[in-house]
C-alpha cells in the first residue's frame, strides 16, 4: 500500500488493519508459547541443572532441587515459562507486523533511517537477554548465596527461580536499548555529542561501581559485567554521531 494510499484510509479501516495486526500477533504468540509448553519439561530442567551447578560450585556439594511448595505452582510456573519464551521466540514476527503497519504512513527518509535501527534494537534485545542469563544470572546467583550463613540450607522455590530470571533477562533486554536511547537524544537534540565524549570517564567510572557492588569481589566477575555496559556507552556515542550526520 503507497503513502497516498495510507493517507485515504479513513479512521475505520486503520483501526481494523490494526486489530488484524494485533490478532497475527497474539495467534503467533499462542502458537509459539504453545510449542514452548511442550518442551517445557525439558526447558525446567535445563533451568533447573543450570541452577545445581552454579550452587554447587559457590556452596559446594549438596541437595539444590528446586521445590514447589503450593497446589498450582508447578502448572503457573510451566504457563510463565511458555508465556516468556513464546513472546521470545516470536518477537521478529512481531516486530515485522508492527513495522508493516507502521510502514506505508511513514517518509522514505524516516524508512531508511528507522529499518536499520528496528532490526538493531531486536539484536541488542536479544544479545540483552542472553548477556542475562547467561552472566549475571550466574554472578548474581551466585554472589546472593554466598551471603547465606552457614547453618541456612538452600531450599530453592522453582516460581520464584523462574520469576527471578524471567526479571532479569527482560530488564537487560530492555537496558541494551541504552545505545537507541543516546542516539535519538542526540537527534532531538537533548544530549549532544561533546558532552557525551566528555562524559566517558564518569560513565565508566559508574559502570565499574555498579559492578563491583552487583558482582562477586573478584575481577574477571566485574569486568564481565562491566565490558559490555562500557561498549554499549560507545555504541550509543557512535549512533549519536551518525544520527547527527543523517
Amino acid at each position: 500500500m503507497s503513502h497516498a494510499d495510507k493517507d485515504s484510509m479513513s479512521f475505520l479501516e486503520h483501526l481494523e488493519e490494526l486489530r488484524w495486526t494485533i490478532i497475527w500477533i497474539l495467534v503467533a504468540v499462542a502458537i509459539g508459547s504453545g510449542l514452548v509448553w511442550y518442551f517445557s519439561d525439558s526447558f525446567l530442567e535445563f533451568f533447573g541443572k543450570d541452577l545445581v551447578s552454579i550452587l554447587e560450585r559457590t556452596l559446594g556439594p549438596g541437595n539444590y532441587d528446586l521445590h514447589v511448595f503450593e497446589v498450582a505452582e508447578a502448572f503457573t510456573t510451566r504457563l510463565k515459562v511458555s508465556l516468556l519464551l513464546g513472546l521470545l521466540v516470536t518477537l521478529p514476527f512481531t516486530i515485522y507486523k508492527v513495522w508493516s503497519f507502521v510502514w506505508p504512513g511513514l517518509l522514505s527518509e524516516e524508512r531508511r533511517t528507522l529499518t536499520p535501527l528496528v532490526v538493531l534494537s531486536t539484536l541488542l534485545f536479544y544479545c540483552g537477554v542472553a548477556f542475562a542469563y547467561f552472566v549475571m544470572v550466574k554472578l548474581t546467583v551466585a554472589f546472593l548465596f554466598r551471603l547465606k550463613p552457614p547453618s541456612v540450607v538452600a531450599t530453592v522455590r522453582l516460581g520464584s527461580y523462574i520469576a527471578f530470571v524471567s526479571k532479569f533477562c527482560l530488564t537487560f533486554g530492555l537496558v541494551f536499548q541504552v545505545p537507541l536511547v543516546m542516539a535519538f537524544l542526540s537527534k532531538a537534540g537533548l544530549v549532544s555529542l561533546s558532552t557525551l565524549r566528555k562524559g566517558w570517564r564518569h560513565a565508566v567510572v559508574g559502570i565499574l561501581v555498579m559492578a563491583a557492588v552487583l558482582t562477586p569481589p573478584d575481577v574477571i566477575s566485574q569486568l564481565l559485567m562491566a565490558g559490555p555496559m562500557i561498549a554499549l556507552y560507545w555504541l550509543g556515542y557512535g549512533l549519536a554521531a551518525v544520527f547527527k550526520k543523517a
